[in-house]
């Protein structure tokens, strides 16, 4: 379930970057389209309205001009100041002309025209054009007026040609340049309403992957969680069919409170027999690890213990070994019976723990014989040890025990020992106690 929510988040998350991606793309597109109608076609809509009104001044003017007829000749007041309004206008139309050149000219430049390139370029050669109408139409009047002056006629149809040519291409660019400003809005909200669109579309896939991934986030989560539980009730009812009956699982505020309950209560429960398992481990440990009868280790512990001490010393650490037998067992058996034997073998481990330390282990290895293990002990410690042992059981002196003795065989780690040899050597300094009389200790 993680790999598939994984992998459809990794989805989500990628169609969602597209669309940032995407959305950013067309944003700045759309941007930069707007920079182009902010830095170049507002202000030639402003060159156009500038150059209307120079238009309608100077139709003013010609209509003046021609009103006046042979006064404009004679009265030289008059023909001052329609000299001064048409310089005027010459002027202002070359300054139109020329800003709107340079905003073309920046535009092209920067790279901020991007919409209708051809027909920008188109645009400053009509300007081109136009300048040179507009010198035609200043030469034209300068001819006008000097031939005039000179008594030579005044060439008016030529002047008013000359003007009509000039407003008309005026009019033309004015035109051209109000249908490019046209176009450019066109592409631009044509371009706004795609964006719009696409990012519509977009917006409703990312809505509905979002969708079914929380849908399958959800099914899945909860068919999971219900799974989970039925296990759980599973485990409850195998952990054990009594307590069973008294569970009763909890209700949560949800799926999660729920089983955060339930695993609790499992948890709990598994404790428990984890508790229940180690303690019958424990017994079963001691079980196979402790004699019976006088509840000392066994042969098994004692084939374990004794490797782990050799171990030990071929490392540097050192011991001693004791091995004792009871003397003369057999006859206390039959002369007693076997449930004596018993109590001499009880009240002798016993009597041997007294005087042992914490650290030394006891161990009974056969029927009557004994192995004490004596850490950091050499030889001679252990030797007056189990002289003291010995004299400890001779003086015994128990109700319903009959008295009895003991021989001891006292040898410590050497070099290269292992356990055949050193309980070997340990045997047969036993040997040598019992066929010295017993009731001896014997040390080699």
């Amino acid at each position: 379930m993680t790999r598939k929510i994984t992998s459809l988040s990794f989805i989500l998350l990628s169609f969602l970057f597209v669309v940032i991606l995407y959305s950013a793309y067309q944003t700045q597109k759309i941007y930069k389209e707007m920079q182009e109608v902010a830095e170049i076609d507002i202000p030639l809509s402003q060159v156009i309205a500038d150059v209307e009104i120079l238009q309608l001044k100077q139709h003013l003017l010609m209509e003046t001009i021609r009103q006046q007829g042979e006064d404009f000749f004679t009265n030289k007041a008059l023909q001052a100041n329609s000299v001064r309004g048409f310089d005027e206008f010459s002027r202002q139309l070359a300054l139109q002309l020329d800003k709107a050149m340079s905003i073309l000219h920046m535009g092209m430049k920067f790279g901020s025209v991007r919409i209708n390139v051809a027909d920008h370029q188109s645009l400053i050669q009509h300007i081109k054009t136009l300048q040179g109408h507009r010198i035609r139409v200043e030469n034209a009047f300068s001819l006008f007026l000097k031939r005039a002056n000179e008594g030579l006629g005044h060439p008016w149809d030529t002047l008013e040609k000359q003007y009509y040519l000039l407003d008309d291409e005026t009019d033309k660019l004015l035109v051209n340049i109000d249908q490019i400003t046209i176009k450019v809005a066109a592409t631009v909200r044509q371009h706004e309403h795609h964006f719009m669109i696409i990012n519509a579309i977009l917006g409703f896939l990312a809505f509905t992957i979002g969708g079914y991934l929380t849908l399958y986030t959800i099914l899945s989560f909860r068919r999971k969680v219900g799974s989970l539980r039925g296990q759980i009730d599973s485990l409850h009812r195998s952990i054990s069919a009594e307590e069973n009956e008294r569970i009763v699982l909890k209700k949560g505020s949800d799926e999660l409170d729920e089983l955060e309950k339930d695993l609790k209560i499992l948890m709990e429960r598994l404790f428990l027999e984890k508790e229940n398992r180690d303690e019958v481990e424990t017994q079963l440990l001691e079980l196979a690890t402790r004699d019976k009868l006088t509840g000392v280790f066994n042969r098994h512990k004692w084939d374990e213990q004794i490797k782990d001490e050799l171990a030990l010393a071929n490392r540097g650490h050192y011991f001693s070994l004791i091995m004792l037998d009871v003397d003369n067992f057999k006859k206390i058996n039959d002369s007693h019976g076997h449930d004596v034997g018993d109590c001499v073998l009880k009240s002798l481990v016993h009597c041997l723990r007294r005087r042992l330390r914490a650290t030394d282990v006891l161990f009974r290895v056969g029927g009557e014989e004994f192995a004490i293990l004596l850490r950091d002990t050499h030889l001679a410690n252990a030797s007056k040890l189990a002289e003291l042992l010995r004299k400890n059981v001779e003086s015994l002196n128990e109700d319903k025990v009959p008295a009895f003795t003991i021989s001891l065989g006292v040898t410590e780690y050497q070099d290269f020992d292992d356990q055949e040899r050193i309980v070997k050597r340990a045997d047969v300094l036993l040997y040598e106690a019992k066929r010295a009389g017993r009731n001896q200790v014997q040390t080699g």
